[in-house]
């Protein structure tokens, strides 16, 4: 996934940077970087975005996660 298809993606799911990083947990820095293409965005959160932006997962299945 490239810097631009997670904006896109995250505009979509009307995400701001910082609540992606929180629901993905990650530090909110990290979204940052990842957004601006200063860092590769792993393999799992790509995957993870895209089920989001399909539909196939939801952000209470996310979050239901974490409190696994």
């Amino acid at each position: 996934m490239t810097a631009n298809q997670f904006r896109a993606a995250l505009a979509r799911l009307e995400l701001s940077q910082l609540g992606a990083a929180r629901l993905l947990g990650a530090d909110g820095r990290t979204a940052r970087r990842w957004a601006l293409g200063e860092r590769s965005i792993p393999p799992a959160v790509a995957v993870l975005v895209r089920l989001l932006a399909a539909g196939k997962v939801t952000v209470k299945d996310i979050e239901g996660a974490h409190d696994r």
